[in-house]
């Protein structure tokens, strides 16, 4: 589950986007945090990373490593980008594009993965490219009219105050008055970050536009709205030494693509979450059962962890899809999924989907639920829009302001449970590298056991604290 820097409040004809800034995310102020982050070591870099770095150069050098196939359950990757193209799990079963299920698994010319989401379903492009259109101008109109009202106050970065001092001179004004001045309660300046996620929103429909009208980029897996997805793939395994964009977490891992939800429209309106029931024309049932699918696939070739940065609170239990959980378990699968961003215990609340039944019975040992952590070792750590639990989730990872791979070989910051999951992926992809012996069970223990304490995530987690991959291969027995 993805955290936009973005409230969308639609008004009559006017749309007011809100850009939220890491201090409304996340209490933690300060300079800009360096690049990889994540990876880093708070002794040594003074960022709360998880010490992945240290790991390799103290820890892994000259170990040997088997490759591990990691599945992700999302809405889709972009294979063919320049620093995740290389990592992209090959069916080694199937011959390319002779239309024939070689491999006899069920799938046809199953290459890199499978969509399980919109196999069969047809789209009116037409429509869809005429609402992109509609939609960039919408985002234009909106930076005209805040640009006018900036004018209006004789300045170009404004302050809470000015928003409640400025005199509206229509009723759209007004409304956009009360919408600012609710928003930015806890932000005294919104403009730059203004203009950075109206540039996204841009950017993201540029390349809606380019899909269907030039189709340079369209795959198997989901085509223009693999933005979430291929986020997450580089957090996991973005190639660490070709001297290009980022460094994933793991090292010798194969990225198995599975589509099984919706794309993420950054101009939804769905802040802060990536549901498997966003509205569409698809029943629930059949989102579910795309879900459960894409388990079961990812269980039967060959995946040894599966990341699920998606949910929905208080969503109805699926028979398919937690029997296809307890099939993976039953493979030696790890499952991660993110906690998901409202802000939540759930010890008092559920985020769908779990591994536990409304009744309480566990049906996934083998689970990994993941809260969002900041760089500064401080009481406000954990990421105030992350759902939390001392007895519900079990470990934080950085989350904040992680930069990794977009669509079209491009590299963004983003901000989310969805951006932890795959950080705590990554580090239990590279323990089956590294300790092949280990079954699901063992890695989680071992990622559990090694976090890096701290006593702003006392009361959050199971573990109370962030993992830690130096730790974690302090403990290993290598072979």
């Amino acid at each position: 589950m993805r955290i936009q820097n973005i409230k969308i409040i639609c008004f009559n004809r006017v749309v007011i986007i809100i850009i939220l800034s890491t201090n409304l995310l996340f209490a933690q102020t300060g300079e800009k945090v360096k690049g990889n982050w994540q990876n880093l070591d708070l002794k040594t870099d003074s960022v709360f990373g998880i010490s992945m770095e240290k790991a390799y150069t103290a820890l892994l050098a000259g170990k040997k490593a088997t490759p591990v196939i990691v599945a992700i359950i999302d809405g889709g990757v972009d294979i063919n980008h320049e620093d995740l193209k290389s990592v992209i799990w090959t069916n080694p079963g199937e011959i390319p594009f002779n239309k024939k299920d070689d491999d006899k698994n069920g799938f046809i010319d199953d290459l890199h993965g499978w969509n399980f989401y919109s196999a069969g379903i047809k789209e009116d492009e037409k429509a869809e490219i005429s609402l992109i259109n509609k939609k960039m101008k919408v985002v234009e109109a909106d930076q005209k009219i805040l640009d006018q009202v900036l004018k209006k106050m004789g300045k170009s970065a404004s302050i809470i105050d000015d928003f409640k001092n400025y005199t509206p001179e229509s009723a759209e004004e007004l409304k956009m008055q009360s919408t600012i001045i609710s928003g930015l309660k806890h932000y005294p300046s919104f403009v730059n970050y203004k203009k950075i996620g109206l540039k996204r929103a841009m950017s993201y429909y540029n390349m809606q536009l380019a899909y269907y009208e030039k189709r340079d980029f369209e795959t198997l897996m989901g085509g223009p709205s693999t933005y979430h997805g291929t986020h997450i793939a580089g957090i996991i395994a973005a190639v660490r030494d070709n001297n290009i964009g980022i460094k994933g977490v793991a090292d010798h891992t194969q990225i198995m693509v599975l589509r099984a939800i919706p794309g993420l429209d950054p101009m939804s309106g769905v802040v802060g979450q990536l549901s498997f029931s966003q509205q569409d024309d698809i029943s629930q049932d059949e989102k579910t059962l795309a879900i459960a699918e894409a388990i079961r696939y990812a269980a039967d070739n060959g995946a040894k962890v599966i990341n699920m940065s998606f949910g929905q609170p208080w969503a109805k239990p699926s028979v398919k899809v937690d029997e296809a959980i307890k099939y993976a378990v039953s493979k030696d699968v790890l499952i991660i999924h993110a906690s998901g961003n409202e802000g939540q215990d759930l010890d008092q609340m559920t985020i769908y989907p779990d591994r536990k039944t409304p009744e309480g019975q566990t049906i996934a040992a083998n689970w990994i639920e993941v809260g969002a952590s900041g760089w500064k070792n401080d009481k406000d750590i954990a990421g105030v829009f992350s759902n939390y639990g001392k007895h519900s989730v079990d470990v934080y990872a950085p989350g904040i302001e992680i930069t990794s791979t977009t669509p079209r070989s491009a590299y963004l910051d983003d901000t989310g449970t969805s951006m932890a999951a795959p950080v705590v992926t990554g580090l239990a992809a590279v323990i089956r590298e590294y300790c092949p012996k280990l079954s699901a069970a063992q890695v989680k223990i071992m990622i559990m056991r090694s976090v890096a304490e701290t006593y702003g995530l006392k009361d959050k987690c199971i573990s109370g604290g962030v993992i830690n991959a130096y730790n974690a291969f302090k403990l290993a027995k290598f072979e």
